[in-house]
């Protein structure tokens, strides 16, 4: 095993994906095993029913350092992830959904644009500049989404695009910061963390990325979860209202340089 520090964590939620993980958990540790830097992969399932933590723990003779973090209780995927970002090792951590909706090779261009920028958050975006879409989601799931990030902007002012993309990279020391103060365990942890990062300061940019829609998705969609998703947003605003800008300076623990990164995408 790799006894280096790990410069990159690559978190996964995992929630009764016994079926899509395996693809996406081949992908991943293809990808990381051409890099030069050390890296790790956790996967987080919380209450799952099915055979997902064995899936994964079966790609450990393929990927040394991959760990499973096993819940008894289904809590949410904002846990999941937050429960994964705070047991990581690496400078940087990333976490990506299990359907594999956005290639892990945008792990290349995320982390030059953190070495470069200086960043303490980069997210992925469905909305910024070179999205594009190689599968769409369905018309109403599509419009749904584009009023959902409609009233971000006016319940939390909040300038980010699209906070839902489940891609999106910190460094160590924004994913303490950040994730030790979120609330929501369910779907709308995302915005959340947004508002939070926003209202601290932090220095968060936006990725355009190539999106697959999978159709097993599970989020649900209806005029119940809209009024829930309206009250959350309003609660969001009210449980961070006393968040100053802190004062913080980039990571000074990087190891990593531009030259370790293996172009990807």
């Amino acid at each position: 095993m790799d006894s280096r520090i790990p410069q990159l964590s690559v978190i996964i939620p995992a929630y009764n994906e016994a079926e899509r993980l395996p693809r996406t958990l081949t992908s991943v540790s293809e990808f990381l095993q051409k890099q030069s830097f050390a890296s790790e992969v956790l996967v987080v399932t919380d209450g799952s029913r099915d055979n997902t933590a064995n899936a994964a723990r079966a790609f450990h003779n393929r990927f040394d350092r991959l760990r499973v973090l096993e819940f008894d209780s289904n809590r949410g995927k904002g846990f999941a992830v937050k429960e994964g970002m705070l047991a990581a090792s690496g400078t940087f951590r990333l976490f990506m959904d299990a359907d594999n909706a956005v290639p892990v090779d945008y792990a290349t261009s995320f982390l030059e644009r953190m070495i470069a920028e200086r960043l303490d958050v980069l997210i992925g975006s469905r909305s910024a500049k070179g999205a594009r879409f190689e599968k769409h989601q369905p018309f109403i799931r599509q419009q749904l989404a584009q009023v959902f990030g409609q009233l971000q902007h006016v319940v939390l002012g909040i300038p980010f695009m699209d906070t839902q993309c489940g891609f999106k990279m910190f460094t160590a020391r924004a994913a303490m910061r950040l994730f030790t103060k979120l609330h929501y365990e369910c779907s709308y942890f995302d915005a959340e963390l947004m508002y939070i990062a926003h209202k601290s300061g932090a220095r968060v940019g936006e990725a355009g990325i190539v999106w697959r829609h999978d159709d097993e998705t599970r989020l649900p969609i209806g005029p119940r979860r809209s009024l829930d998703l309206v009250n959350k947003l309003l609660a969001i605003k009210s449980m961070h209202k006393n968040i100053a800008p802190e004062v913080t300076s980039w990571t000074d623990e990087c190891e990593l340089s531009l030259s370790d990164v293996t172009p990807g995408r």
